[in-house]
């Protein structure tokens, strides 16, 4: 087993569940999102699980705000939900993954270990189990912005003595390869921005200097076209990108990367801004020699 580029694995990288490892090592060379969701059904398949779920909400809050949802369920699924819309309330997703970090089983193999439940719910878990979710696990998966979520359900058509067994051997496997999964895919979503908006180079351009906070006339300038160009062009990437404003369009242009993230921006010297030792409860700023501390501006 090697890496993306040609080094062998060292002995001490080897520690962890073999799968693990081989899902890992796969997952350094995925180039879109499409390759890390098939890596994902790969592992399932290898553990004799049938049934992935991945779903992103960017606003958890409100469920018809844009989101993804990928799974193995066949499509009839959402027609049961047009039926009785209200069952998304009861999802796992919703109920768990939206409010906390723990991985939790789910399906109608543990209803007896759920406590008192809603006949919504019991009819939700009833769905899953028709669809060959019977048993599963769900990793909740929090994004680094507020409001936004996601989560990552493996499961298959066992009882819950079966699939606690397979938790047992396999439940490190397959939270590590939830984690690292859900970490790439969410960066190569970004980068596919672009090309899934349709966006050419001229209006991604557009967009690089919008998020670098410079002006209608003073874009014009750059681009060497009409200032009443530059407002054509934006009202066109705005309605292709779904941007409300220019705030959004700036915004968006630090999310996929046109213009760094300036909370992450590469400080003016070499310094360690902070260094703690010990207990980690103390520490100081560390400076080159005749490196003055920073101020901020009164």
């Amino acid at each position: 087993m090697k890496h993306f580029d040609g080094t062998p694995l060292r002995e001490t990288e080897k520690f962890a569940p073999e799968a693990l490892v081989a899902f890992l090592v796969a997952l350094e060379e995925t180039q879109t999102t499409e390759d890390v969701w098939q890596l994902l059904l790969a592992l399932a398949k290898r553990l004799d699980l049938t049934g992935v779920e991945y779903i992103y909400a960017t606003d958890y809050r409100n469920w018809e705000r844009a989101q993804f949802i990928r799974t193995t369920a066949p499509s009839s699924w959402l027609d049961y939900l047009k039926q009785f819309p209200h069952l998304r309330e009861t999802s796992t997703f919703r109920r768990h993954a939206c409010r906390f970090l723990t991985p939790i089983k789910a399906g109608q193999a543990y209803a007896e270990d759920m406590g008192p439940l809603t006949e919504e719910r019991r009819r939700h878990m009833e769905l899953g189990a028709r669809m060959g979710m019977r048993a599963g696990v769900a990793f909740p998966l929090r994004m680094g912005d507020p409001g936004q979520a996601a989560l990552l359900c493996f499961g298959g058509d066992f009882s819950a003595e079966a699939f606690d067994a397979l938790l047992a051997e396999h439940g490190w496997t397959l939270h590590a390869a939830a984690l690292s999964a859900h970490a790439r895919y969410t960066e190569l979503f970004k980068l596919e921005f672009i090309e899934r908006n349709q966006l050419t180079h001229k209006q991604k351009e557009l967009i690089q200097l919008v998020g670098e906070g410079l002006m209608d006339k003073q874009i014009a300038h750059i681009l060497g076209i009409s200032f009443s160009a530059v407002r054509q062009r934006l009202a066109t990437v705005q309605q292709k990108t779904g941007a409300q404003n220019r705030a959004e369009l700036a915004a968006l242009a630090m999310r996929v990367g046109l213009v760094p993230d300036p909370l992450l921006r590469a400080h003016s010297d070499d310094l360690t801004v902070f260094l703690s030792t010990g207990d980690g409860k103390t520490g100081s700023e560390v400076r080159q020699p005749g490196q003055q501390p920073y101020r901020a501006a009164e």
